[in-house]
């Protein structure tokens, strides 16, 4: 259950914890618990398979799965991302990969990820299954991260 506090911008944790989440959200909250720690938010869509959630304030984009009416797989789209006191927007995609690498290497996982095209906004997409995040590039740089239980 998630602590009723909501955040402020000043204090929003961005660092990413693999498995539980980031800026005090884990990816077990339900809906009632996310709104609850971040409030209304600024826009908010949904259709048969899923609901979005945006909050511009802090920079995070929330998405739930739909399964049987029911809201599952929290995922997170951040436009910060600290992790070991790293900010993932200040690195390009060869170092983002090496930063990675590393984290499989420490979890004793083998290093594998899936890549993708997205042609009609000339991004490339980087899955990475076992830890949870997602990578899309824009020539090399950063453009967005989702985040969300490993499948592991």
């Amino acid at each position: 259950m998630a602590k009723h506090i909501p955040l402020k911008l000043n204090n929003i944790d961005y660092n990413f914890k693999i498995g539980k989440g980031i800026a005090g959200i884990n990816f077990d909250y339900s809906l009632q618990d996310v709104l609850k720690l971040l409030g209304k938010p600024d826009k908010k869509q949904e259709d048969s398979v899923s609901l979005y959630l945006e909050y511009r304030q802090y920079g995070l984009f929330l998405s739930y799965e739909k399964e049987n009416k029911e809201l599952i797989d929290l995922g997170i789209g951040t436009e910060q991302l600290i992790y070991e006191g790293k900010n993932w927007y200040n690195f390009n995609k060869n170092e983002l990969i090496g930063i990675i690498k590393n984290i499989y290497k420490k979890k004793n996982y083998t290093f594998d990820f899936e890549t993708s095209e997205i042609e009609c906004i000339n991004e490339e997409q980087l899955d990475f299954y076992e830890i949870g995040v997602t990578l899309f590039f824009n020539k090399n740089k950063l453009e967005s991260v989702d985040i969300s239980k490993p499948i592991i």
